[in-house]
């Protein structure tokens, strides 16, 4: 019988690892089943949303998505967008050997940073990319305060 020195550093980096290994395997079982997709809004489409003083700006890929397709909405704080894309369907009978692209509807809803003007709201979609830009509402924009000396 083999003699082995107890180490508690490296037991507790063991059962790091082995939750580490447990939650990779969660994910996996998760990300290797077609009925992710049925979920999997938060992933559809990807967004770039950035502000500057006056205005807020999201940037959305929709490749594939006609913007007839589109629905957007902006209250408040909140952007919604919503839509539906369409991917060919083989004629006949085949067998995938990678399908990564899917299709249906989406829905994603961002809360922006501050309230906005909707009505305010331009939109554009070039090349597969919705630009959307809002601005700010007056009463949330910083107020400069001058302080008096006495």
């Amino acid at each position: 019988m083999a003699i082995v020195r107890w180490n508690p550093a490296r037991e507790q980096w063991s059962e790091l690892r082995r939750m580490q290994e447990e939650m990779d395997r969660v994910f996996r079982s998760f990300l290797n089943t077609d009925e992710q997709w049925k979920g999997a809004t938060a992933l559809f489409p990807a967004l770039n949303l950035s502000t500057d003083e006056k205005s807020v700006t999201l940037r959305c890929e929709l490749p594939g998505v006609a913007p007839d397709k589109v629905d957007l909405s902006i209250t408040k704080d909140t952007l919604t967008l919503k839509g539906e894309r369409d991917v060919a369907k083989p004629l006949g009978e085949v067998s995938y050997h990678r399908r990564e692209r899917r299709g249906g509807t989406f829905n994603r809803t961002v809360t922006l940073p501050f309230e906005v003007e909707p009505e305010k709201a331009r939109a554009s979609f070039k090349n597969g990319i919705l630009e959307v830009s809002v601005e700010r509402a007056q009463r949330t924009m910083p107020r400069q305060i001058t302080i008096k000396t006495t």
